[in-house]
């Protein structure tokens, strides 16, 4: 059995889909960036006032001891205050990420019907459509449980990790001396980034669930109508002005046809790789009429045509050298790999492991 060539309209439904998945999770980014900012904003006074307190406490220039500087009143104010702001976030992210992924997941759902019609011919139906849309809801409120209950695994940690790498900043010290002023300035800003790492921490579970939920939903839209389906394409952004921030895995992965059994694409955190359903041909469908052109982008040739500056920025030049040399193939730049807690995923395979045999 052969599969139908993705058509230019497939392409075209899959940026705009693509395109509101990624208004999603930017709006859900800002907010959470926005609620951490304000955060910070009442949290900073308090802990350059304890720092200040600290400064004046070192007459011999020397920083406090760990024990002084957490036992230390107005310390103990500040991380106590650090974490009911970092549980309030956290709060946050568990409501706000899985309704960011009911949205992304109702896009993905819905959108297959269009993107498999697409391939077809002018005037073609799915007669499963309408088992489709029945399906919708029960599927995309299973979808978003699955999706919070991953959201409240991952980050019931969020507060304890941030307070406590904020305390080894504390304890760490400043060099006190002639610019006490401009010391505690730049201690607070230091434990800023500590809080701010609750933040980044956040942000990569927010993109990478609400991105998770619109392909599992992309998979189970694609189930309604498997009986004309040879298959589904992992699918890069290969071109555009986003192609550089695509790595080397998804690159590699990029067009290749699986099984309708399989699941997948299995993206790497953050990753934005969608699954494309592909018919099966016209012919095996019983239509008797010529099929056109495939459109979908080729990556191997669309990366060996970039400036150079672009493949080395992808890339890095080790493994750029490596493919200039034939020593590795395009399909040896993307490695399988299992993380306790979370889904197998495929990631850039290192240097180290590239160089091994070549």
């Amino acid at each position: 059995m052969t599969a139908l060539p993705i058509t230019r309209n497939t392409l075209r439904l899959i940026a705009r889909m693509r395109a509101a998945v990624d208004r999603i999770t930017d709006d859900l980014t800002r907010a959470l960036t926005a609620s951490w900012v304000l955060a910070w904003d009442d949290l900073a006074p308090l802990f350059l006032a304890a720092v200040n307190d600290l400064n004046a406490t070192s007459g011999d220039s020397k920083w406090p001891a760990r024990g002084t500087v957490l036992r230390a009143q107005r310390t103990l104010h500040a991380l106590e205050q650090t974490g009911i702001a970092l549980e309030r976030l956290a709060g946050q992210a568990r409501r706000d990420i899985p309704a960011a992924a009911r949205q992304a997941a109702t896009i993905g759902f819905d959108g297959q019907t269009d993107i498999i019609s697409s391939q077809l011919p002018y005037g073609a139906t799915l007669p499963a459509a309408a088992r489709h849309r029945a399906h919708q809801a029960d599927a995309v409120d299973a979808i978003v449980r699955r999706t919070a209950e991953q959201v409240t695994v991952r980050s019931w940690q969020l507060a304890p990790a941030a307070t406590e790498a904020m305390k080894r900043e504390l304890v760490r010290g400043v060099v006190t001396g002639d610019n006490p002023r401009d010391a505690a300035a730049a201690m607070v800003k230091r434990v800023e980034g500590q809080f701010n790492g609750g933040l980044s921490r956040a942000m990569v579970i927010a993109r990478t669930e609400v991105l998770d939920a619109h392909r599992q939903a992309a998979e189970v839209g694609q189930e309604a109508h498997a009986d004309v389906l040879g298959g589904w394409v992992w699918h890069a952004e290969v071109t555009g002005p986003s192609r550089t921030r695509t790595c080397p895995s998804c690159w590699a992965l990029h067009g290749t046809l699986h099984p309708m059994s399989e699941p997948g694409p299995l993206d790497h955190h953050q990753g934005r790789c969608s699954r494309t359903p592909k018919t099966k041909s016209w012919a095996d469908l019983g239509f008797e009429i010529d099929e056109p052109p495939d459109e979908l982008p080729d990556s191997r040739a669309i990366f060996n045509a970039l400036p150079r500056e672009e493949q080395l920025k992808i890339m890095g030049p080790a493994r750029l050298q490596l493919l200039d040399d034939d020593a590795i193939e395009w399909a040896d730049l993307s490695t399988r790999r299992s993380t306790e807690g979370w889904r197998d995923a495929f990631h850039v395979t290192p240097v180290a492991d590239l160089t091994k045999d070549s």
